[in-house]
């Protein structure tokens, strides 16, 4: 496999020196790093070590080093972020040391190693050769490196004309920009869109842009995320591939998608007493789409047996405006039955024996376009109960005749308007919201 290297930054230290060399913004589109360093300290007598720090860290380093000048070697460790040397004892003015520093998977959530080749030579009065390997215990991707020199007290300035080169590594031999990927099904989320597509050879990166807006994101694969959208706003997309070489053509667009909001959020909540008659929620806002309620119920049955049948009234409505159908099961058979207009009240489902201990009905209750003035208002129930032998699931469908907005909703029960809701009992009120 070939490998291709892109210079993203270089800097070199003008007159009268720097603490640090620094590369700072570094895109996460590579596979490994590399830096080129060229370098003198301006302490001519002494060799110093040069150190790394990693998105402002020089914490959690370890390291360990091969040292020679020719005749011996000497090996070294600590914990520090040590990475090479800069310059011989006794280097002239003219006299500069050199360091390739290596980084593989810096993107990686793994810990960083570190390998350093460098070396310094001064007309053969001295000399050194290091071999370094540091290991950074932290596991986030790098984004910017330091590299200075000196240990401890002993810190230095690099000396004017050091230089040093960050490099980018795309482990990939490749020499042009990507062909275009092939669009897939935009998917519409909240305020974002999920766009799939097919990848091209020798690509690292792809970005999606919206139309309109130009609103991009950016993946390695596919789907790309691209969030910032307008809820309500129909959009299309196109994906590019590019690489250390550049980047290539837009593929074709995609199928149009329209973001939408659709949340849930709690209006009130009410709990049971063990005694109340029934339960209901007023004042209800006219800023939703939508409205639910989400209810556990054990109604205190006054006749001791039996089956109770949680229903409904909308704005206090007593009349004969409900119509109601529904089918129920107890995992043998179905039955089924409607009413006509002389319902006065809506059905929501079958709810508990009256002498069940502990046990309970739950339900789910979806009221659509509750605030729409120009449509009768349509109501879905799902619930039932389980009691160790007995039980029943309950699909339930009603129509209030009437066009006025929903701002009241009351809970009672058919059998004499004597619910008793159990004092363990809850009923939540949500609003949709869909825009």
């Amino acid at each position: 496999m070939g490998t291709t290297y892109k210079a993203l930054q270089t800097v070199t230290v003008g007159a009268g020196g720097a603490s640090s060399i620094s590369f700072t913004n570094i895109p996460q589109t590579y596979t490994d790093l590399v830096i080129q360093v060229s370098a003198r300290n301006n302490r001519s007598l002494y060799v110093d070590d040069f150190m790394i720090s990693i998105n402002g860290s020089t914490s959690n380093f370890t390291y360990k080093a091969l040292t020679g000048d020719g005749s011996s070697v000497t090996s070294y460790n600590g914990s520090l972020a040590v990475v090479g040397v800069v310059s011989a004892t006794n280097a002239t003015a003219n006299t500069f040391g050199n360091a390739t520093i290596y980084i593989p998977n810096y993107t990686s959530s793994n810990f960083k190693t570190i390998t350093t080749d460098s070396v310094s030579e001064n007309n053969a009065t001295s000399a050194q050769q290091w071999i370094t390997t540091t290991l950074h215990s932290n596991t986030a991707p790098i984004t910017s490196l330091t590299v200075a020199i000196g240990v401890g007290g002993n810190a230095t300035l690099w000396n004017q004309y050091s230089t040093a080169t960050l490099y980018g590594v795309y482990n990939v031999d490749v020499s042009s920009a990507p062909a275009a990927p092939t669009i897939g099904t935009a998917t519409a989320g909240n305020a974002s869109a999920s766009v799939a597509f097919t990848g091209v050879s020798g690509a690292s990166l792809y970005t999606a842009t919206s139309t309109p807006g130009s609103i991009t994101g950016t993946s390695t694969t596919s789907p790309i995320t691209v969030s910032g959208l307008t809820n309500g706003t129909a959009y299309t997309f196109k994906v590019k591939a590019s690489n250390p070489i550049g980047t290539g053509a837009e593929s074709a667009a995609s199928n149009s998608i329209t973001p939408i909001n659709s949340a849930f959020e709690s209006i009130a909540t009410i709990n049971g007493t063990g005694s109340a008659a029934y339960v209901e929620f007023t004042g209800i806002p006219a800023t939703y789409t939508h409205l639910q309620i989400r209810g556990i119920v054990q109604p205190n049955n006054p006749s001791g047996g039996g089956f109770t049948w949680p229903v409904f009234r909308l704005n206090g409505d007593a009349s004969n405006a409900y119509s109601h159908h529904y089918i129920q099961g107890n995992g043998s058979g179905v039955t089924g039955s409607g009413g006509g207009g002389n319902q006065t009240y809506g059905l929501i489902t079958l709810s508990t024996q009256g002498n069940a201990t502990n046990v309970f009905s739950g339900f789910t209750m979806d009221i659509l376009d509750y605030r729409n003035s120009s449509k009768f208002k349509t109501v879905r129930t799902l619930g039932g109960f389980d009691n160790n032998g007995t039980g029943q699931a309950t699909l339930s469908s009603c129509l209030w005749r009437d066009l006025s907005a929903i701002s009241s909703i009351r809970i009672y029960a058919n059998d004499g308007l004597t619910l008793n809701v159990s004092a363990n009992a809850t009923f939540a009120l949500y609003g949709i919201k869909v825009s």
